[in-house]
């Protein structure tokens, strides 16, 4: 088992240890790392394989020389180049890193394996076997075990079978039989699907039936379908074809004979975890995304098969995924989190956030919530842009926060549950993160503790809604006579008088039952914009704001903005 994995300079991971278990589950967002680590692990496997194969029998002496891998002969990943393994693409130790006098000596890259084994007598043996990588050429580089570990290479290669499952990309209409160098060739350029049929051929002719009958067994299981033996004599092509049924009998029933191929992706998806599990017996398996493709009811049923294959083939199984499904039914401490950055989970609130994270945020949250003083939730677009041009004429301190990449997010309208359940998930990110969330006057019935959070400060306008505060006849009438002409604006300017309360035209800065119960942006405001012949929705209303003056703006707006900056930690900076 591999209990331990430390990467130098490799790829993203400048330096970095993972902390693995029997059974681990690599969860985060697209290029957080859990693809990485996997092909850390099978480029380890490769230098391991390529040593035994090429040094083992010689001299310590000979040993002390790496062997040369070339880009062709180099399957675990699909390479342009081979400075494409090294972090930011550099093979040389620069200035900051180095030791003196030794910048722009080669960068050293290093992976680490660390592991327990049982002796015969089941006593726990560990054992670390570091390899080392040194550029060469765009088309070849080095390997060598580290010196200390050299004593530890017979027991890793007679311990340690990686096997690398890349995620289902499509099958072909038709496979030759192709010999095994050749398979993990196209596995390392991410076609596992154009071996499907050389695996199904594999296992089927292995001398111990047991491993087709259980295969066959297992896609019954699932799927309902008979798969017959695959045949490959008298044709150009290995011919793999299934019933979509169980006959009862020894025939067919009448059932017609289909081409794999013509089978959905969920039915390739597992068939290909199964014939690598069964054609690739290996101690440690990598699947990367081993979900995809697969319905949700699906992905539980498969991955517990996986679990209980693995269990009974004493396996390791290390899985990346992103499907919460994979996440809520795998303990916490089975869990590497690469949020933030990799890190074994220990709570149950733990695995909660990072389920719901996977579910709810974007690439673009997990990158502003690292970065920004924190977010702020509003009911939509129209009150974020109000609230950034209030700031910018009130020539508040937000203004800056609004104008530089902000972190806010949409509340689904009169949904202020979102709100938290989406901050709730951005804490598995970053857990000293805070947040605003600015709910309309006309929420009221809402209590602050159902949608209370730590880190989450909840706030209400007093009048109706965000737009209620646009409301003040000066600004409204000077807004359309910079628009219209006269003889457009005069209609909308009676409908405006004819329509407010004289309380509201008298001192439009007050308190009213009016602003407070009304959803203007719903009655007053469209229907005025229309009489002036105006075509201004919503999502422009902004524009209005952006032409109130100072003293045209109630001071709860001030009020409001004071508080959010306080809440997400904004302070005045000089430009």
């Amino acid at each position: 088992m591999i209990s331990r994995v430390r990467v130098r300079y490799f790829k993203k991971f400048d330096d970095q240890e993972f902390d693995l278990a029997d059974h681990v589950v690599l969860a985060g967002h697209n290029n957080s790392g859990r693809t990485t680590l996997l092909q850390a692990i099978a480029v380890w496997n490769l230098a391991l394989q390529r040593w035994m194969a090429e040094r083992l029998p010689e001299s310590k002496a000979k040993k002390r020389t790496g062997v040369p891998v070339t880009r062709k002969d180099f399957t675990a990943i699909p390479l342009r180049e081979m400075k494409l393994l090294w972090t930011d693409t550099s093979v040389s130790l620069k200035s900051k890193e180095a030791e003196e006098g030794k910048a722009g000596y080669p960068r050293v890259m290093e992976i680490t394996l660390e592991g327990i084994d049982g002796d015969d007598g089941g006593a726990s043996q560990p054992w670390a076997l570091t390899f080392e990588f040194r550029y060469q050429s765009s088309e070849q580089i080095y390997v060598k075990p580290s010196e200390a570990h050299l004593d530890e290479l017979p027991r890793a290669a007679g311990r340690v079978s990686v096997v690398h499952v890349p995620p289902f990309s499509g099958i072909g209409a038709e496979e030759t039989r192709f010999d095994r160098p050749y398979q993990d060739l196209l596995i390392g350029q991410g076609k596992p699907g154009d071996i499907l049929r050389n695996l199904l051929l594999e296992i089927h002719q292995q001398e111990d039936p047991l491993a087709w009958r259980e295969l066959c067994e297992a896609v019954e299981r699932i799927f309902v379908y008979r798969l017959l033996p695959p045949v490959y004599a008298g044709k150009p092509f290995i011919l793999c074809e299934y019933l979509r049924g169980i006959p009862s009998g020894r025939g067919k029933e009448g059932l017609p004979q289909l081409d794999i191929a013509s089978a959905g992706s969920g039915f390739h998806q597992v068939l290909l975890l199964l014939g690598f599990f069964y054609a690739r017996p290996a101690t440690v398996l990598l699947l990367d995304e081993p979900d995809a493709h697969l319905h949700v009811i699906l992905q539980k049923q498969v991955y517990d098969m996986l679990r209980s294959i693995a269990a009974a083939k004493r396996c390791q199984l290390i899985i990346a995924t992103h499907s919460e499904v994979l996440i809520n039914a795998t303990s916490p401490e089975m869990i590497l989190s690469f949020f933030k950055h990799p890190h074994r989970l220990v709570r149950e609130k733990e695995r909660e956030q990072l389920a719901e994270s996977l579910k709810r945020l974007t690439a673009m949250d997990v990158l502003l919530v690292e970065q920004s003083h924190g977010i702020l939730y509003v009911e939509g677009e129209t009150d974020f842009n109000l609230l950034a041009a209030w700031a910018r004429v009130l020539d508040h301190p937000l203004r800056r926060w609004f104008s530089k990449n902000p972190f806010w997010h949409a509340n689904q309208g009169r949904n202020p549950r979102e709100a938290r359940g989406h901050f709730f998930a951005l804490q598995a990110v970053r857990s000293d993160a805070k947040a605003a969330l600015l709910l309309d006057g006309d929420n009221r019935d809402l209590s602050d503790h159902e949608v209370a959070a730590d880190g989450l400060t909840i706030l209400r306008w007093r009048r109706y809604e965000a737009e209620s505060y646009l409301v003040h006849p000066d600004t409204l009438r000077r807004f359309l006579e910079a628009q219209t002409l006269d003889l457009l604006a005069q209609p909308a300017k009676d409908f405006l008088a004819d329509q407010l309360p004289p309380a509201v035209l008298r001192d439009p800065l007050g308190d009213h039952d009016y602003l407070d119960g009304t959803p203007v942006s719903k009655s007053l405001l469209p229907t005025f914009f229309r009489r002036a012949d105006l075509q201004l929705g919503k999502s422009e209303y902004y524009l209005v704001a952006e032409q109130m003056k100072p003293e045209e703006i109630p001071a709860e707006v001030r009020e409001k903005l004071d508080a959010i900056a306080d809440a997400l930690g904004v302070e005045e900076t000089a430009d």
